[in-house]
């Protein structure tokens, strides 16, 4: 097995997005930036685990998008780490586009309206959108384009 020979570069971008997933994971219940930035309460968020927010939409809605950002970041800084080639990047860039704009709002708009009997759909609809899976099923497929490539199947 080929031994991995990283830039310090690299070696950067790869511990600040697993150090950064890792306090994103251990300090979520206090990551309420809505209240933080308009200065009425803690950080520690009011909601949690299966219940529905019943406090102010905005709130629920930035601190999901906070949360969303901080997760797809880091977890973009991975990539970058791990691959270091544009194409990737660029492409994972798109992906944190589409979790951004597509499939946040459809949770938003699914969250909000309470619907009876679709906690299973939400929960794992929550589960793709806030935990960085879909960046992270990124690594993989890169790995093995990258090894397509030096073997010239692709």
């Amino acid at each position: 097995m080929q031994r991995l020979k990283l830039s310090k570069d690299r070696w950067f971008w790869l511990l600040f997005g697993t150090l950064g997933l890792l306090l994103t994971y251990l300090f979520q219940e206090h990551l309420n930036l809505y209240n933080a930035v308009l200065g009425t309460g803690s950080w520690k968020m009011p909601y949690h685990g299966t219940d529905y927010y019943t406090g102010p939409p905005i709130e629920f809605v930035v601190n999901k998008c906070f949360r969303y950002m901080l997760n797809d970041g880091f977890a973009l800084a991975l990539v970058h780490g791990l691959f270091a080639e544009k194409r990737f990047t660029r492409f994972a860039i798109g992906v944190f586009g589409f979790g951004m704009f597509v499939l946040l709002p459809v949770y938003f708009f699914v969250y909000l309206q309470r619907p009876p009997g679709m906690s299973s759909m939400l929960s794992h609809l929550h589960r793709i959108v806030f935990n960085p899976v879909l960046m992270m099923l990124l690594i993989p497929a890169f790995w093995n384009q990258r090894r397509m490539e030096q073997e010239g199947q692709a």
